[in-house]
C-alpha cells in the first residue's frame, strides 16, 4: 500500500510531465543527476544530487496545474548531534514551456550549490532515539548518498 497520495493517478501524472519531460530528462543526463519520479506517490520528480560541501540536494518539480512548481533543497546530517541541518530555498512556479523549465533548473541547481555551509532555513534535531540505534558508519552507510554532478566532477 502507497504511503503517499491515496489518490495518485499515474496515468495523470505522466501526462502532465509528459509535457515538460525532455528539458528535465536533458538537464538530468548533463549534470549526472538521478531522477526520482513521484516519490511516495507524490505528483512530483526529484532530481537529487549530492552536494560538494556535504549532504544531498534535490530540486522538486510539482504539477501545480497550470505551472510547474519548484522547490529545491540542501539538508546535511549530523550524526553526532542527532541533528538534520536543512536549506529550502523559496518555492517558484514556472510556465510549462522547455525554455522557462530549462531555465529555472539551472538557476535553481546553482543558487543551491551556492548557498554557504551553515546558512540553514530549518535545523531538526533530536533524531537521538531513531539514529541514536546504529553506530556513526552503519547509519551513514544507511543513506541516501547521491554522486556529485557530473558538471563539477568534470571541474577538478
Amino acid at each position: 500500500m502507497p504511503n503517499g497520495d491515496p489518490n495518485f493517478n499515474l496515468d495523470e501524472q505522466e501526462e502532465w510531465f509528459g509535457r515538460i519531460a525532455a528539458p528535465i530528462k536533458s538537464f538530468v543526463a548533463e549534470h549526472g543527476l538521478v531522477l526520482d519520479k513521484y516519490y511516495h506517490d507524490g505528483a512530483g520528480w526529484d532530481l537529487r544530487f549530492g552536494h560538494p560541501r556535504g549532504g544531498n540536494a534535490s530540486i522538486q518539480v510539482m504539477n501545480a496545474g497550470d505551472v510547474a512548481r519548484f522547490s529545491t533543497v540542501w539538508y546535511l546530517d549530523d550524526y553526532d548531534q542527532f541533528t538534520r541541518f536543512l536549506h529550502w530555498r523559496d518555492p517558484i512556479d514556472v510556465e510549462l514551456d522547455s525554455e522557462s523549465i530549462s531555465r529555472a533548473l539551472l538557476d535553481e541547481f546553482e543558487a543551491i550549490l551556492a548557498t554557504p555551509l551553515g546558512q540553514w532555513t530549518k535545523i531538526a534535531a533530536g533524531y537521538k532515539r531513531e539514529w541514536g540505534m546504529y553506530s556513526k558508519a552503519q547509519f551513514e552507510a544507511m543513506g541516501p548518498s547521491y554522486p556529485l554532478p557530473t558538471s563539477l566532477q568534470d571541474a577538478d
